[in-house]
This record gives structure tokens, sequence and C-alpha cells, in this order.
């Protein structure tokens, strides 16, 4: 998986930290213990959605990480309703290719890394019912120190130059981590066909 710079996370977590506008639009949902946030990203026919619980720290003073959501633990990576993320087309998230579809999100939180978590049963509340029998995916993703205090947990599609895609970009407190999300062009789909049908020929 592609290095993020120190410099570089700094530099986004800043442009995130002072803006107002891209925390994502509020939902309005039966009542529950915190708001429910959408974000999105389009690029043509390529769209992403994500749908999650934002908890809020008491105070500056109040560090969920390790008390309310415990290091190395199952963690429904936001609020209330396992988080959701909705890809219209095939994708490289992280270093594993997803199918077109709705999945939910899970994590491992740790202090230098993550392990990320891409489940297939949706609707789920919280962590009770999670099914590892389910999971598609799981991978390690490092996890930064931010410079600045996130009260409320934000979860961010940030447009990229690096590469034909976007980032997801989690944070909360001073903990953050960057998913990128790469989109497949027609030639890398054509391939993947071809790919899946010569494994399906028979004799």
């Amino acid at each position: 998986m592609r290095k993020f710079s120190i410099l570089n996370i700094c530099i986004l977590l800043f442009t995130l930290w002072s803006s107002t506008i891209i925390y994502g639009q509020e939902l309005k949902h039966k009542p529950r213990k915190s708001e429910v946030g959408l974000v999105n990203f389009r690029d043509g026919e390529n769209y992403v959605k994500v749908t999650y619980g934002r908890p809020k720290m008491k105070h500056e003073r109040h560090h969920p990480f390790g008390y309310n959501v415990p290091w190395r633990k199952l963690w429904r990576f936001g609020d209330d309703d396992a988080t959701e993320i909705t890809f219209t087309k095939p994708v490289i998230f992280g270093e594993d290719t997803l199918n077109t579809g709705t999945y939910a999100l899970f994590a491992i939180p740790d202090t230098a890394e993550w392990t990320m978590i891409v489940n297939k049963e949706l609707g789920q509340w919280g962590t009770f019912k999670y099914r590892q029998e389910y999971d598609i995916a799981r991978m390690k993703i490092p996890a930064f120190k931010s410079p600045y205090v996130f009260m409320q947990f934000s979860i961010f599609l940030q447009e990229t130059d690096e590469f034909y895609g976007c980032n997801l970009i989690a944070i909360w407190d001073r903990r953050s981590i960057v998913i990128p999300i790469r989109f497949l062009k027609e030639e890398d789909l054509l391939i993947n066909t071809e790919e899946a049908d010569s494994l399906n020929v028979t004799e």
C-alpha cells in the first residue's frame, strides 16, 4: 500500500479541520445516540457513498480511543448502526478489489495501525451480530496522529491527484487513517473479466 508522508497528512488534516462544509450532510433518523452522517464522491460513473454514526467527545480531555473505543477490539467504525459504504463500480479498496455493491465497515483500532474489515452483511446494529464468516476483506492501515483535535468522528472522501479515485479519511480526537479507493479504468475491468472467464473454462 502507498505510504503517505507525515507532511502530506498534516496538510490534509489542516484542510479538513479548518473546513466547515466538508463534513457531509446530517440525516434525519429515529432518535439514537449520535447524528447520522453521509458523505459521497462522484467521478463520472464512479460513485462512492458512506453512511455512518458520528459520536462526539464530551470535551478535549475526553480521549475516546482506549476507553470508549478499546484498543485491539472490534468497533463499528462510528456509532449506532455499523458504517456502510456503497460503490457503483468495482474499486480497489486499500489493496483489495471489491465488486459493485454496499458493504459494512468495521475496524480494530490500535496505536500504530488499524485493521479494517469489509463485511457483506448489511443492516447491523453495532458489533453485536457481527459474523467473521461474512468478511470479504481485511487490511492493515497505518494510523496517524493529527495535530488538530476533531471533537466529532468524521469520515471524508477526498479527491487526490496521486491516483484515479479518492481517499477515505477517518478522524476522531487526534487519531486518523487514510484508505485509498482506486477506480478501475475500462481496460482494467476488461482484463479482470477475461481473467475470470479463463478460470471458468472447462475442457
